[in-house]
């Protein structure tokens, strides 16, 4: 049985006792971007608080602690947004609104600030702890809440588990044991939504318990989340490729696919599940127990970065983008991973990376590596200058008609020391696309492949490209295959 949920211990906590001062301490960590039936926790919560203190509560002395709200990684972000005061509950409903999860879960800590700032020392003092997730910043929250308790005057604290796992509310569970206060467990928007209207309307006294109604099975009793890292936002839908989620069942060790996508909502049996989550360089497991009559959360935290590149002409009208790919190579194994398009925008496992911008899929057409370094939950950005110039062929005949696109094959090379051709750079069949390369000196092939085919007729010379430039060559095709071909100045 679940006994009252995040309205009711907010309103109970706020309303009942007229002279209790009390300090909501709401959890603003990257998780809280996580979703109860498609709606992000942070939302439903900013909605629960609105709703609750709407209207200014006489006498009553209310504050507002937040954590993970200000920057990624940091175990000392806990601020005191509104101070504890009278009449101050529209101001706490405002500053709810503005708050933007991003970090940790330094949950311990934060409970400690609130007693402090609420004088527990001296003075009657609750704390209501509203969280989503477990202590990340290794503090010992039930180690603390004795502390409370042995130095407190009458210091009270509840806890308000919101989307947690009977697991998860049972690691917390303890602050309010220790402290002579009561855990909730909010399970979803509706029993949220029920609870706040009981509690508003009937101002139902704190040590009042209000059966939970008959058991309802929930429309999805397991929800996925897929994250960067543990104090990341969780990813939406298309903002990561290469992805795959697996649910194996451990009784039976049967595995199925169940999306490419970072968000999934699904009914299962109830049983112990693992979800297993496959990405660019590497998988993560999450074992899950899920029930029928509970909705249980798997967050698959990837321990990854995103890497953002751009790769840019020094002359765009040269290069069409569609014929730009990426290499990125994992450094300390060697493994290569091939992206087809004109811009790199995917998710790599933590670790070091080079990373390159090819033309046409010719690695002799790419310029100087970067080298970057992905940290979990970052986003690398940068650019890769293309300087390549262009050569461009028309082939005519005699009387200098322009011939079909598919009379030549031309093609650049590298040159050995002594002119001749070494390796192929770049090459097109027939004169619709142009000659990519980097600058340099090469030696430029042109086959005639469609009335003399065979490669009888050629030329072979010298070609130097310049940054950022194409040079057009006209070749003439005489119709007499023993004719050689020429080439004209345009």
């Amino acid at each position: 049985m679940r006994s009252f949920l995040l309205a009711s211990a907010l309103s109970a906590a706020t309303i009942a006792h007229a002279q209790d001062t009390t300090m909501i301490v709401l959890d603003a960590s990257g998780s809280m971007w996580g979703q109860i039936d498609g709606v992000n926790k942070i939302v439903l919560a900013r909605e629960v608080v609105r709703q609750s203190l709407a209207t200014p509560l006489p006498g009553r002395s209310l504050g507002l602690m937040a954590y993970g709200h200000n920057r990624k990684g940091a175990c000392s972000d806990i601020e005191l947004l509104v101070p504890p005061a009278p009449d101050s509950a529209v101001a706490v409903a405002a500053a709810v609104d503005t708050i933007d999860p991003k970090g940790k879960t330094p949950l311990t800590e934060a409970v400690r600030q609130a007693a402090i700032a609420l004088r527990y020392s001296e003075t009657r003092a609750t704390v209501v702890l509203v969280t989503d997730g477990l202590e990340t910043c290794g503090a010992d929250p039930c180690a603390l809440a004795r502390e409370l308790e042995r130095t407190g005057v009458d210091f009270t604290a509840h806890v308000v588990g919101f989307g947690l796992s009977r697991a998860q509310g049972a690691a917390v569970s303890c602050i309010a044991e220790e402290t002579g206060g009561r855990y909730f467990d909010a399970g979803n928007k509706g029993e949220l939504a029920s609870a706040l209207s009981m509690v508003v309307t009937q101002n139902v006294p704190q040590d009042a318990v209000i059966d939970r109604p008959p058991q309802v099975e929930p429309k999805h009793n397991l929800q996925i989340n897929v994250q960067l890292s543990a104090d990341s936002s969780p990813l939406e839908d298309g903002q990561i490729d290469k992805l795959s989620l697996d649910l194996i069942r451990q009784s039976d060790g049967v595995s199925r696919r169940i999306s490419y996508e970072p968000f999934v909502a699904l009914k299962l049996e109830e049983g112990d599940y693992i979800v297993r989550a496959g990405y660019e360089g590497g998988s993560v497991d999450v074992p899950v127990t899920v029930e029928r009559f509970d909705t249980a959360h798997a967050t698959m935290v990837l321990d990854a970065g995103v890497v953002d590149f751009q790769a840019i002409p020094l002359a765009p009208d040269l290069i069409d983008p569609r014929v730009i790919s990426w290499e990125v190579t994992h450094l300390e194994s060697g493994r290569k991973m091939g992206r087809f398009e004109p811009k790199l925008r995917s998710v790599f496992a933590a670790g070091r990376y080079e990373v390159r911008a090819v033309l046409g899929r010719k690695q002799q057409t790419a310029p100087a590596p970067v080298k970057v370094t992905i940290a979990a939950g970052d986003v690398r950005e940068g650019e890769i200058l293309l300087p390549h110039g262009a050569v461009r062929i028309t082939a005519i005949d005699a009387a200098g008609n322009t011939l079909p696109d598919s009379f030549l094959r031309f093609s650049l090379w590298s040159a050995m020391d002594d002119g001749t051709p070494d390796r192929m750079v770049f090459n097109a069949n027939g004169t619709r696309d142009a000659l990519l390369a980097l600058p340099g000196d090469y030696v430029l092939v042109i086959e005639d492949w469609g009335i003399a085919k065979g490669g009888k007729r050629k030329i072979t010379r010298p070609h130097t490209v310049k940054p950022g430039e194409q040079n057009v060559l006209r070749v003439v095709m005489p119709a007499d295959p023993a004719a050689a071909l020429q080439e004209v100045t345009p």
